[in-house]
């Protein structure tokens, strides 16, 4: 599951009357990282159950903000949505609307309301995440860049297209300075190159424009100093469509089988 982008938060912690939150995400990765994607979505759902039952509402908490990110990925809006509504209302409940803890858990909300055309929606929540991570976060944070990607697409989602080219900027400003950044400055690229033909209307300079995103995009993931593990194959997998979208057929078949090779690679070490 991609959780780089600073759209996953662990609220959860080990120790009496608490669900084992590291080792439960941990097996969850893998199981995701195998392709497993129906197995870790039942294994998630029963340690939240074992959460609500041992009154670990700061294990439910992470379990909520993981259950935002993979719903965004299977694509069941109702179950995404009633992880937003939990997640909120355990925030609320325990009076952290001014922690961290919240400024990650309102970016997941808001990131999961997007996906599920909720843009304008989602937009307060993201100011408010916004807000306490400029108080709460040191400048060049990673976590800004996943904001501000998010951001952007919501922005983009709603129109408001320069205002998302600031923010594809920022983020991109922010991950020149991380290093092992590579998948999201892949992501990035790929998301300007969508932006660029909504943006410009001449039509020689939208294809320039685009070229040149879809290139940078391409020599992330051909970074060879990239990992390739289920974070690199989800990457592919999220970046290929659009490769496909532009024409670039034989990069979106060459970025599809990598993400093939990995998950056979990683079920066959799991077995």
């Amino acid at each position: 599951m991609d959780r780089r982008d600073g759209s996953a938060g662990r609220a959860g912690h080990d120790g009496c009357g608490a669900i084992p939150a590291e080792d439960v995400i941990r097996e969850f990765d893998r199981l995701l990282g195998q392709d497993r994607s129906r197995e870790a979505e039942e294994f998630l759902y029963g340690w939240l159950k074992k959460a609500g039952e041992m009154a670990d509402w700061r294990g439910e908490l992470t379990l909520q903000n993981e259950l935002m990110g993979f719903h965004r990925s299977s694509g069941k809006e109702a179950l995404g949505l009633q992880a937003v509504r939990e997640g909120i209302r355990l925030i609320q409940d325990h009076g952290m609307e001014e922690t961290l803890t919240a400024g990650t858990t309102f970016l997941n909300a808001a990131t999961t309301l997007k996906a599920f055309g909720r843009a304008e929606e989602a937009i307060p929540w993201y100011e408010r995440a916004e807000k306490l991570y400029n108080r709460l976060l040191g400048e060049g944070d990673y976590r800004f860049a996943g904001l501000c990607n998010n951001l952007a697409l919501a922005w983009a989602d709603l129109g408001q297209l320069e205002r998302a080219n600031l923010y594809y900027r920022r983020a991109l400003e922010v991950l020149k300075g991380l290093p092992g950044s590579a998948m999201e400055q892949a992501v990035t690229w790929t998301n300007l190159a969508c932006l660029e033909e909504r943006r410009q209307a001449d039509p020689d300079i939208r294809e320039e424009r685009i070229g040149f995103c879809l290139d940078r995009a391409m020599e992330y993931l051909d970074d060879p100093a990239a990992e390739r593990d289920g974070y690199y194959a989800f990457t592919c997998r999220k970046c290929a469509p659009t490769f496909g979208y532009f024409g670039r057929f034989l990069a979106k078949r060459e970025l599809e089988e990598r993400a093939e090779e990995i998950y056979r690679r990683n079920a066959h070490e799991g077995t």
